[in-house]
């Protein structure tokens, strides 16, 4: 069976656009299908040449018929789950804005709040609370340099007075 499909030359040239540089290759393949669908070409063909099944390229022409570039995209559900639940990260946010803790002193007190292991790195924690919005730096004991500075007497002026 074949599907017809008409396109505006702004849709067409849409497509086209994102078949090649969306950064998700489904993304990318549904607009590839949907520019061959339009071109006359059976579906089993186009999912031949795209390697995926018929069925997909079934489903990504009802996803432009319903909703247009946005049923394309939208249809993006790639990528591993998170290993950090919302309830974790909240639960860490808190931690992190409420107390002075130090990365292991963070996942600790979520262990012990959640009854369960800490299911990240230290590391990957770090970059999971920059990316909610908080900055931290190590602390530096640093009384010994301001006294050893303050001991020493002033560097002498390269430039002659």
């Amino acid at each position: 069976m074949k599907i017809n499909l008409t396109l505006s030359p702004c849709e067409s040239e849409t497509l086209f656009q994102l078949s090649v540089h969306h950064p998700w290759r489904d993304v990318r393949l549904r607009a590839a299908g949907l520019l061959m669908l339009s071109k006359g070409e059976h579906r089993t063909a186009v999912a031949q040449q795209c390697g995926v099944s018929h069925q997909t390229i079934y489903n990504g022409r009802h996803a432009w018929e319903k909703a247009g570039v946005v049923g394309l995209i939208s249809g993006h559900a790639g990528g591993r789950p998170r290993k950090l639940s919302e309830a974790w990260l909240a639960t860490v946010c808190e931690l992190a804005r409420t107390q002075a803790l130090t990365l292991r002193s963070l996942a600790q007190r979520a262990e012990e709040i959640h009854g369960a292991p800490f299911p990240l790195s230290l590391d990957r924690l770090g970059v999971l609370l920059r990316k909610s919005g908080f900055s931290f730096k190590r602390t530096r004991m640093s009384l010994k340099k301001n006294e050893t500075r303050n001991d020493l007497p002033p560097a002498p002026s390269p430039l002659p007075v």
